[in-house]
Order: structure tokens, then sequence, then C-alpha cells
């Protein structure tokens, strides 16, 4: 990578992967992949099992999203779909805490979060970590909520109940 490669930063947990997440890693692509010289970079925090416990409001939510490995290899799978439309190159990295690796790097252009108030609010807290230590504040960058059929976001927790596939379609509750 070079001085003049732009790079934007996202994490989650990422499972199931569904439309709403394509969302963001679609907006992180297309942040990191710019007009000028230097192709990008996007990466891509996915969230560890200590720290998917930690932030859960019942930690045993966390048990449901699936050992690590295999939410790994299923982001992997789509980033490996989606780099193939931009000139940016991807990593995946554990994300070990929640401000992760966004809150003192300094080859980092951009952060894409979700414009769920708490990613949101994490957004602007990140920042004031990056003022106070020196750092240059990042780009926020936020899609929109994607949603279901039924004109409800999309989430990986109504994924898990039954409610709507990855892409939003209603799922019929009685098969």
């Amino acid at each position: 990578m070079s001085d003049s490669d732009r790079t934007a930063i996202l994490g989650g947990t990422f499972t199931p992967v569904h439309n709403g997440h394509r969302a963001l890693l679609h907006k992180a692509f297309q942040t990191a992949s710019h007009d000028g010289p230097g192709d990008g970079h996007v990466i891509v925090g996915l969230t560890s099992p200590d720290l998917a416990t930690e932030t859960r409001s019942d930690p045993d939510h966390a048990d449901l999203l699936g050992p690590y490995e295999e939410r790994r290899d299923a982001l992997d799978a789509e980033l490996s779909e989606l780099d193939d439309a931009y000139t940016a190159s991807y990593e995946i990295l554990e994300l070990a805490d929640v401000q992760g690796p966004a809150a003192t790097r300094e080859d980092v252009d951009a952060l894409v979060a979700s414009p769920e108030a708490k990613a949101q609010r994490r957004a602007y807290d990140l920042n004031q970590e990056r003022r106070e230590n020196g750092l240059r504040p990042l780009e926020i960058h936020t899609p929109p909520f994607v949603v279901a059929e039924d004109g409800t976001r999309i989430s990986s927790t109504r994924i898990r109940n039954g409610e709507i596939d990855v892409h939003g379609r209603l799922l019929d509750a009685s098969e």
C-alpha cells in the first residue's frame, strides 16, 4: 500500500452476513476505492468471541454467533466477491476491543458505521479519543438502513429468529 491509498475501516460480528452488512461493506469499498493514485484498502474488524460476550446485552447471545473461524471464513468469502468490483484490497483483523485499530492507526482515513444510534455514538467517541491522542479524526461514512419486505430494518437477530432471510424476504413462520 502506498501513502496515497485511502483506508476505510469498519467492524462487527457479521453473522450471518446479510444485505445490511453488504451495504456497510460496499460503502467501505466505495470509500477506499477513489479516483487518483493508489488503489485503497479496507480493514474489517471481526468481533472476537470475548468481545462478543462483553458487548451483548445478554452475554449468552454470543453463543448464537457461531465459532470465530466460521464467521471469518464467511466474511472472507463475501469480501472476496466484493473485492472483484473495486480497486481496494482488504484484510480482516480480529477485534478484541470496541474501538479496535481505528482508535490508534494513523493510516486510516474513514470509518464506516451503521446508522444505529449506538454505532454513531461509538464513532463520535472514537474521534474524540483520536483528537485527544493527537490523531486526525476519521471521516464517518454511514449507509442507510436496509429494510426487509415489511419495511423494518434487516438485522441478524431477525434472521436468527426466523422472521426474514439474509436478503430481507419474509419467512413463513408456519414452516
